[in-house]
């Protein structure tokens, strides 16, 4: 099946660089994106951790492949029309049965791993009021801003956490912008067309940005999440999801040190819940610029509000926005922004122009040690506190080399990573789930070609 499916992306391959010569005179723009990555789980997978996780095997390894093909036309001054397919598949993998993905709540699968022949950035791009710097995006299409916390695709999972069927007004102006949206991410139902089915959540609000200074930025947003489909139980009773989430994202130059931080407040009703929440971010960095390897040093602290009370008919769990995972809370992704206390400590070099290697440590902690684990808040819980809270620590080193093109071609770029991470199970983890250790180990080849 992995060669047979090898064999189809290569015909594909050739076939986009035959258009793009003939093309390449034209507004056209398209390009390709071929993943393929390794993965190796010990002691844990996506849905529990341990030598005997909620499902699935404790120790396994698989294969992930994504292709991404399309492009974009520019038909006139003011319009754009954009294309794209995305097909994320997975090979050996032991979650591979359909009732591990299989989501209660959505009567769907939700799988982070497949999803075949998807659409992927297929919009059409309005631009009829450019003297007034206004645009109008509608369809298909990845939303991000800043460093992905809020808004971010996800695109270290196979399948991608966010797809947006959304519509955009943006007004730019040099570095001032600000975004109204509205609209829905897709579920990841593997072998049914998104067209078919219904999204998960539907969202909306503003995301802004002002240059205060040369070296100052702000960028305050609102967003709003809604589900009505009456299936988020909280302590009081099952009913649908209101989720307002306000705060900003503040950048800017402290003397030497770079500083990113951010504070967000929710509240509205998770089923028949009031919701409280709230989330904050805040990183402190350096990079010596004149010295060897040019290290950056960077620390960050990162709090989402946990649940205290479990009876009291208020959920205090922070929900996270929209935000990817990526390269926060750890590389394993055996947290997410819910029910946290996170510090961590980076350290990135570059010994050659196109070879960068970093080191990340991370320590855990539950914000409130009556709520879950995110992992699996379900399983992973203890009402009455006595397990504990420090949930665990990390080590994650990670190597990232941009190879030369095959080719003297503009536009065409060839990268391989590599990674070890290491988790260590504090006193809630050994209580709740497993005294032992967890290791991840990875290797990724990406080809990518811009025309």
């Amino acid at each position: 099946m992995l060669r047979r499916n090898f064999i189809v992306i290569l015909i594909v391959l050739a076939s986009l660089c035959f258009t793009s010569a003939v093309l390449a005179a034209s507004p056209f723009s398209g390009y390709v994106d071929l993943r393929y990555r390794y993965e190796y789980q010990h002691h844990f997978n996506l849905k529990g951790y341990g030598e005997q996780p909620a499902k699935g095997e404790s120790c396994d390894g698989f294969w992930l492949q994504r292709l991404r093909i399309g492009g974009s036309w520019r038909a006139n001054d003011w319009l754009t029309v954009a294309v794209g397919m995305q097909d994320s598949r997975v090979f050996d993998s032991d979650l591979d049965a359909d009732s591990y993905f299989y989501n209660k709540r959505l009567d769907h699968q939700k799988n982070p791993y497949e999803d075949q022949w998807e659409l992927y950035q297929t919009y059409l791009e309005l631009k009829p009021f450019q003297e007034h710097d206004l645009s109008l995006r509608i369809g298909r299409q990845s939303i991000c801003y800043g460093d992905n916390r809020i808004f971010g695709p996800g695109n270290w999972g196979n399948s991608g956490s966010y797809h947006w069927d959304a519509a955009k007004l943006s007004w730019h102006s040099g570095e001032h912008f600000i975004d109204l949206l509205w609209g829905a991410h897709i579920i990841h139902e593997p072998e049914q067309f998104s067209l078919r089915h219904r999204h998960e959540n539907y969202g909306g609000g503003f995301y802004s940005h002002a240059q205060i200074s040369q070296d100052w930025a702000i960028e305050p947003f609102y967003v709003i999440k809604y589900d009505e489909h009456g299936s988020f139980s909280g302590e009081r009773g099952t009913d649908d999801l209101m989720c307002h989430s306000l705060g900003s994202r503040v950048t800017g130059l402290i003397g030497p040190l770079i500083l990113d931080a951010t504070l967000v407040g929710q509240w509205g009703h998770y089923g028949e819940d009031d919701l409280r929440a709230w989330g904050a971010h805040f990183g402190l960095g350096h990079c010596f610029k004149q010295t060897p390897w040019q290290p950056t040093i960077k620390l960050d602290y990162c709090y989402a509000s946990g649940d205290r009370d479990p009876d009291d008919g208020t959920r205090q769990t922070f929900l996270g926005v929209f935000g990817a995972r990526d390269s926060m809370y750890g590389r394993i992704n055996l947290f997410s922004w819910s029910n946290l206390h996170e510090v961590q400590a980076t350290v990135m070099t570059k010994p050659r122009k196109h070879l960068k290697l970093t080191m990340e440590l991370h320590r855990f902690w539950l914000a409130a040690k009556q709520d879950g684990w995110s992992l699996n808040s379900k399983t992973y819980r203890d009402k009455t506190g006595n397990s504990g809270s420090h949930v665990g620590d990390e080590l994650d080193l990670i190597v990232h080399w941009q190879l030369p093109a095959l080719r003297p071609v503009k536009g065409e770029k060839i990268a391989i990573r590599a990674g070890y991470s290491r988790f260590w199970p504090g006193e809630f983890a050994k209580n709740v789930a497993d005294n032992v250790a967890a290791d991840w180990v990875f290797a990724q080849i990406q080809y990518s070609y811009r025309f």
